[in-house]
């Protein structure tokens, strides 16, 4: 009975690096896991914000009068979208947008709607997002 008691002290200097050695690479690996799913992330928040603030903008290009945009088929111009929108968010200094004002291609549909298609780049990862949308008269 004395001998099984000394025996069983606790673990040798080989099982604790050993469990050492693989609680590393385990860290290892998840710390690499997380940092790869980071950047995802943040590219896919990136990708959201320039998503919305076109909407904002084609949402914004709906409430004006189809005379306005009328005036503007053919045209692609920069859109300032600051002001447009009426905020001083920080977040919209990184992102630059385009309004492109074009004819439905369905002519029977020309003289009541216009296409708009809104195009935002995101200065931050060179991201651009486009959204489409009608301006009705």
């Amino acid at each position: 009975m004395k001998q099984l008691i000394l025996k069983s002290r606790g673990f040798t200097l080989v099982e604790v690096l050993l469990s050492i050695t693989i609680l590393g690479m385990v860290i290892l690996v998840a710390g690499s896991v997380l940092a790869n799913h980071a950047g995802h992330t943040r590219m896919a928040e990136e990708k959201l914000s320039g998503i919305q603030l076109a909407n904002s903008i084609l949402r914004a290009y709906q409430k004006k009068s189809f005379s306005e945009i009328e005036a503007k088929v053919g045209t692609t111009e920069t859109v300032d979208i600051k002001s447009l929108l009426g905020t001083d968010a920080a977040e919209v200094s990184y992102f630059t947008a385009m309004a492109t004002i074009s004819k439905p291609a369905d002519s029977r549909l020309s003289n009541r709607l216009l296409l708009v298609k809104i195009t935002v780049k995101s200065s931050r990862d060179q991201q651009t997002d486009e959204v489409e949308g009608y301006v009705k008269q």
